[in-house]
């Protein structure tokens, strides 16, 4: 059975938005980066999201100087 992807989803992002320490949130399911995706388009978000398919140097833009 699949999950409900906007209800569950709107909620976590909504919760991340109201609690101020919260600046990332981390998923890898590509749905729901399409639901942050559609809610973006309407609202400012003060929290980034960031896939966690991709790795923290590329996304934090950090060299990896072995």
């Amino acid at each position: 059975m699949p999950r409900a992807i906007i209800p569950n989803d709107s909620k976590l992002f909504a919760q991340s938005d109201k609690d101020k320490s919260v600046t990332h949130f981390v998923t890898s399911d590509a749905r729901s980066m399409k639901t942050w995706n559609a809610l973006k388009k309407k609202t400012t978000p003060k929290f980034e999201i960031l896939d966690i398919t991709i790795p923290h140097n590329q996304t934090f833009g950090i060299l990896d100087l072995k």
